[in-house]
């Protein structure tokens, strides 16, 4: 209720908390930190802002800055997973975008927050997660398959 606003015109979207551009702002705000926000800091001296492809090969590097962003965003997603499952109790999260690009690295504290903030962990059926297979390329691909359709 309190949350960010978003595009939409909402505030609190999931969006706003677990994206790439939510990864940039988290970057972007870690960049303010010394010590731990030198390498962000640094990039955006140079190029004038932190793009996800930047976040994303400091984060390869491990960096610990990006690192932490990347913990941030991932825990906001992880939590919201926990709620989806309480409620729709799915058996696959698929997670894509350009942040997923990341694979394992995302998915690793995704899976933790998860565990975490799932109503009867041990009790209940856990859905496994997996890293959408079209990446960011999902969506258009998706719009040419309907307009060259039957």
């Amino acid at each position: 209720r309190d949350g960010r606003p978003c595009g939409c015109g909402q505030n609190g979207c999931l969006e706003q908390y677990a994206s790439g551009r939510a990864l940039q702002r988290e970057a972007d705000d870690i960049a303010n930190t010394p010590g731990l926000g030198d390498a962000l800091a640094q990039v955006r001296a140079e190029k004038g802002s932190i793009s996800g492809p930047a976040v994303s090969r400091l984060v390869l590097a491990g960096d610990p800055g990006a690192l932490e962003a990347l913990r941030r965003v991932a825990t906001a997603l992880g939590e919201a997973c926990g709620g989806f499952q309480a409620v729709l109790d799915p058996s696959l999260f698929v997670i894509g975008g350009g942040v997923a690009e990341l694979g394992e690295v995302l998915l690793e504290p995704v899976r933790l927050a998860y565990e975490t903030a799932l109503p009867g962990y041990g009790d209940r059926p856990v859905a496994e997660f997996a890293i959408a297979r079209l990446g960011n390329d999902a969506g258009i691909i998706g719009a040419a398959d309907l307009a060259g359709g039957e």
